[in-house]
């Protein structure tokens, strides 16, 4: 069985090919848009600070949303022999370390674009 699986943080969307048939999974994570300070906020003074979580804090969530999701992405694929992952941005790398780290790294489809 052959899988394709498009990503990015928010979303992915697994295609499986194999038996005869084709499935189509689509996944959302529970990533969240990150709130930020903008220039013209209306927040000034001592608790202007308080009003946005610190970096850290909001890194440790991201980060431990994106495992839940990647690791969900890694479970509806169980079978595949092989994978190509493709999407923008980084979750694309990111899932690959994942299944690197996972000992499924022999699974993925190195894809190279024909050169003239």
């Amino acid at each position: 069985m052959k899988a394709g699986i498009w990503i990015d943080h928010r979303k992915a969307v697994i295609v499986t090919i194999g038996g005869g048939e084709e499935r189509t999974i689509v996944l959302f994570s529970a990533v969240e848009k990150h709130p930020e300070r903008g220039g013209d906020s209306p927040m000034h003074g001592r608790y202007e600070a308080l009003q946005v979580p610190a970096d850290d804090r909001r890194q440790r969530a991201l980060t431990q949303a994106l495992d839940v999701f990647y690791d969900a992405v890694i479970d509806a694929v169980p079978k595949i022999e092989s994978l190509l992952i493709c999407g923008p941005g980084e979750a694309k790398g990111e899932l690959r370390k994942r299944l690197e780290r996972k000992g499924l790294g022999g699974r993925i489809d190195r894809w190279r674009p024909r050169t003239r």
